[in-house]
């Protein structure tokens, strides 16, 4: 018997409820409220009965004729899914929101119904997995792999899935010149000695291929099935153009850059996949959005049952984040992760709604990143910035425990631009030095750079004239403003003129990339291992404009000194270092250099940090069975919940 509801959660009764959540602390303690543990424990009971080796959906249409037996579906050397739970059954559908923009749409689907590459993260973000390769191996210097492939994998067409694919993916489109004038993992080659085995060469050694492949870049290898893309391809098809415009596309090449990349994931129905859910709908489609079952999915469960074990996923496009949180405090989403302003509300709501909480483990390391200018144009800010003294008295001005109080409802550590305490890279030093709010230290160590004032008490610079820095932020994430404004007040308290300058995100990155920027702030990306080896950006300048603390040292990295300006030894010696990251194939010589890296970071101190990112929480209804004990939050890296394997989530009774 379904649990009954008093009644549905109204607009009305969000508005009463966020008001008065936190002062109902008579039903309910702090630590209850917010907690993740459920209420009541869900059941983990399945409904009875034989579940078989395929799902009732296929089996008719094996016996219609239309499908050929699970058994020739199937490959012999299926990936074997582990359940988080328990082995599951077979129907239903997952109910999930999509937030409207075909960009986010595309991102949303991909990070649960896509993630098939040959290799994978495994569940807790620590260790590169076999996924559509069986087993693979490096060579030496890096510079070449060879990946083994399942036998047996066909596509959702029922064509086979062959080294020749994954050939064509790199021959005929990544080294491509009209498709890819600069190649996405540069020159490369790709040879097939047999159907299962393909051979990458590098130019030059390459030690962080693995873990890209394991990122939402590695679908580019995975996402060119030949036998239905080469009829666009001019090597194959003397007629392609006249084939992409009867695809709807006014050019070969845009087939290529709109259907087969994960960010525009689910654009054409019909394309064949080796993900375990087909488009039925185009992903930018306004409404609704629905994938069903692959056939030919190529994984099982413990019992040898072909997976997924779900027949659908129903999207909803709900485009205001109020609309989609009614929704999911009545208990018709099936998950979401929330913002924290939400979760009184939420925590209150869960056996009405029929839903628990779950943690969710941040990759970011700090809820935004505050970057001096370094490279500046204008010669005085470049001098004022420049002085680390300068750098260490903003950061003693900032009261950190005063802006987790009034904009994170206390939840939150002081933490400087560093590593989490989960990473293998986490330094206690790096995450606390000059986090301490101290009026007293923060003029002692901008005395020591600027001491005269003005009669208004604003430091005089090298020119004479008052010190004032526009901070640029970006208005993408509604806490930035709201912290940026106290940090500006905390300044001004110790003689620096700041002031802020919201804009959209393109403006601000425009400014950076222009190096037209005082101050700018960023996500703190880079708290998790993974994404510090991959892009430390805010550790070292590697990215325009993400390393808004020096984009200039960022145009002379990437130019091989031919342009822009020449970094202090140090920042020199971090980037040699790094490059001999990105050459070694070898884990630990990888933490050892990295760790340098790191080292060198804290010392230079080029970034300024507030708070650590806390772990987020998400809501799952409790029909869900095989839900992770966690996740990890992160968009292009990890790519959630993905790497969970969604394809054992089953319907309970």
């Amino acid at each position: 018997m379904p649990r009954s509801r008093p009644h549905h959660v109204t607009r009305r009764d969000l508005l009463l409820a966020s008001g008065l959540a936190l002062m109902a602390s008579g039903a309910m303690t702090g630590c209850e409220l917010l907690s993740t543990e459920p209420a009541g424990r869900p059941s983990s009971r399945a409904p009875r009965g034989p579940k078989g080796k395929e799902a009732p959906m296929l089996a008719a249409k094996v016996k219609a004729g239309e499908l050929p037996p699970v058994e020739e579906r199937v490959p012999k050397d299926p990936y074997v899914v582990q359940p988080n739970e328990t082995v599951g059954v077979y129907g239903g559908a997952l109910r999930l929101r999509l937030p409207g923009d075909a960009y986010s749409n595309a991102a949303a689907i991909y990070s649960t119904a896509g993630y098939e590459h040959l290799v994978r993260w495994d569940v807790e973000f620590k260790e590169i997995i076999p996924n559509l390769a069986r087993e693979y191996r490096a060579s030496a210097d890096s510079t070449e792999y060879t990946f083994v492939l399942r036998e047996g994998i066909r596509w959702s067409d029922g064509e086979p899935f062959t080294a020749e694919d994954i050939v064509f993916a790199v021959e005929d489109v990544m080294m491509n010149e009209e498709l890819h004038p600069s190649p996405p993992f540069g020159r490369m080659r790709a040879e097939a000695p047999d159907e299962h085995t393909v051979v990458l060469t590098f130019a030059e050694p390459y030690g962080l291929f693995l873990h890209y492949l394991a990122t939402r870049q590695g679908s580019w290898f995975t996402d060119y099935p030949k036998h239905y893309l080469s009829r666009f391809h001019p090597r194959y098809n003397p007629d392609h153009a006249t084939a992409a415009r009867e695809a709807g596309f006014d050019e070969w090449t845009a087939v290529f850059h709109d259907i087969s990349s994960s960010w525009s994931f689910g654009r054409t129905v019909g394309k064949p996949t080796l993900n375990p859910w087909l488009l039925t709908t185009a992903s930018d489609n306004a409404t609704r959005v629905v994938l069903e079952r692959n056939p030919y999915y190529w994984k099982v469960d413990p019992e040898g049952s072909q997976l997924p074990y779900v027949d659908r996923l129903d999207y909803e496009v709900i485009k205001e984040d109020e609309a989609a949180l009614l929704k999911i405090l009545n208990g018709e989403i099936d998950w979401a992760t929330h913002q924290l302003k939400d979760k009184p509300v939420v925590a209150r709501n869960r056996e009405r709604g029929d839903y628990r909480l779950f943690d969710v483990v941040p990759e970011a390391m700090n809820v935004v990143c505050i970057y001096p200018n370094l490279t500046h144009e204008d010669p005085v800010k470049r001098q004022i910035l420049s002085n680390k003294n300068v750098r260490i008295g903003l950061s003693h001005a900032i009261n950190r425990q005063e802006i987790i109080d009034a904009v994170f409802q206390r939840q939150g550590q002081a933490w400087q631009v560093a590593p989490r305490r989960e990473s293998t890279f986490f330094d206690e030093e790096m995450a606390t030095q000059y986090v301490e709010y101290d009026v007293d230290r923060a003029n002692e160590f901008l005395d020591r750079a600027f001491p005269d004032k003005d009669r208004d008490g604003i430091r005089l610079g090298p020119d004479g004239k008052p010190i004032s820095l526009i901070i640029d932020v970006a208005n993408i994430i509604p806490t930035w403003p709201d912290i940026m404004n106290l940090v500006a007040r905390y300044w001004r308290a110790v003689g620096i003129d700041a002031r802020l300058n919201t804009a959209n995100p393109e403006l601000i990155v425009e400014r950076g990339q222009a190096n037209k920027h005082d101050v700018s702030v960023w996500a703190g990306e880079g708290g998790l291992d993974a994404v510090i080896l991959l892009n430390p950006y805010n550790y070292l300048p590697l990215l325009n404009p993400y390393s808004y603390f020096a984009v200039r040292w960022v145009e002379w990295y990437q130019s091989d000194g031919k342009e822009g300006e020449t970094p202090p030894p140090p920042v020199r010696r971090q980037m040699e270092l790094y490059d001999q990251v990105r050459a070694t194939a070898d884990p630990d010589t990888q933490v050892r250099l990295m760790k340098e890296v790191l080292r060198i970071a804290k010392e230079q101190f080029h970034a300024i940090g507030i708070s650590i990112l806390q772990d987020e929480y998400g809501t799952v209804t409790n029909r869900i069975g095989n839900w992770p004990k966690f996740t990890t939050q992160g968009a292009w890296v990890y790519c959630p919940v993905a790497p969970t394997n969604p394809c054992q989530y089953f319907i309970k009774d």
